[in-house]
């Protein structure tokens, strides 16, 4: 029974160090989750999948160990980086969400959804420079329109928050003309000319916004402290009212 029990302990002490080696190695070759009613995942893909459905339930250790095995499974699947990253980005664990990010990149260096979530990673660092390149790379490889739309208003919200109001405004007119039936590039526009103090276009803004989603209230709130910017106190207060007032259901 010695050597048995020798060969266990030095199992258990090889298993400790490599965990500490590597953070993630609990999950790899370990993902034991499971969603009811649900066949266990079989591929690559099918884990990256898998981590997603656990994401979208904040199952975030289910999540990272789904990603993982991707990973494990396929050590070329560029999703399975991805997913990843998004996940330990959203742990503010930057410098391992930019390796896999990175790692992504390596495998599909015209993929301008790795660089928009790489310029997300960046962005949270502080890093707006190098968010602020990955967008426009992110502009020149995204196939999708409403995507591109939406790197189109990310890298304006970065220009806006340096105070670059007229090139936030170009950024935010490219996303309109690309994806024109979005509220929100309306209301961010109306941002940023609320800021130029251009308050006519800033009310046509957040009116267009309105027109297309009547039952945010935020862009009630937004209007109206235009129109009191305006000197227009009774359509502030309508507004105001309106964005106070029950949801309708």
């Amino acid at each position: 029974m010695a050597p048995r029990s020798s060969f266990l302990a030095a199992a258990l002490v090889l298993a400790g160090v490599l965990a500490c080696a590597n953070p993630l190695s609990r999950f790899s070759k370990q993902y034991k989750c499971q969603i009811p009613g649900r066949q266990d995942p079989a591929t690559a893909y099918q884990f990256v999948e898998r981590g997603m459905e656990h994401v979208r339930a904040n199952q975030l250790d289910c999540a990272l160990g789904a990603c993982s095995e991707a990973i494990r499974l396929d050590p070329k699947l560029a999703a399975g980086y991805l997913c990843r990253s998004g996940i330990l980005n959203g742990n503010e664990d930057y410098a391992a969400a930019l390796k896999d990010i990175n790692q992504a990149l390596r495998l599909e260096p015209k993929n301008g959804d790795f660089y928009y979530s790489r310029a997300q990673t960046y962005e949270r660092q502080g890093k707006t420079e190098l968010a602020m390149e990955d967008l426009t790379k992110a502009i020149e490889f995204i196939t999708s329109g409403f995507g591109r739309s939406l790197a189109y208003a990310t890298r304006g919200s970065l220009r806006g928050k340096q105070g670059q109001w007229d090139q936030a405004v170009q950024d935010y007119n490219e996303a309109i003309r690309i994806a024109p039936e979005f509220a929100y590039h309306y209301e961010h526009r109306g941002d940023c000319y609320y800021e130029k103090s251009d308050y006519e276009r800033a009310v046509a803004d957040y009116s267009d916004a309105i027109r297309l989603e009547p039952q945010n209230k935020h862009f009630y709130e937004d209007r109206a402290k235009v129109y009191r910017k305006l000197g227009n106190i009774e359509l502030a207060n309508i507004d105001e009212a309106k964005s106070q007032a029950p949801i309708a259901q």
